[in-house]
């Protein structure tokens, strides 16, 4: 019974060790001077394939495919 709890364990820990040590993706931070408009805009290739927006005091919106590569920009209002 020991031994499969150990097993277990080993096991467990090899596996949490395996999903943390993937790679972040952090999101740059804002420029400085005030509101802006933060855009996401995802790509196939050179393509934009879809947008999701916010800020400006306006709501939110999007169109398109919202996966795959993904690169922010940040837009003065």
């Amino acid at each position: 019974m020991k031994t499969k709890r150990g097993v277990l364990a080993a096991v467990l820990a090899a596996g949490a060790l395996a999903l943390g040590s993937a790679p972040a993706h952090a999101i740059p931070p804002p420029p400085p001077g005030g509101d802006n408009l933060i855009v996401f805009s995802y790509y196939s290739g050179d393509q934009v394939i879809g947008q999701r927006w916010f800020g400006c005091g306006q709501p939110g919106g999007q169109w398109g495919t919202l996966s795959g590569p993904v690169k922010v920009f940040f837009t003065p209002c």
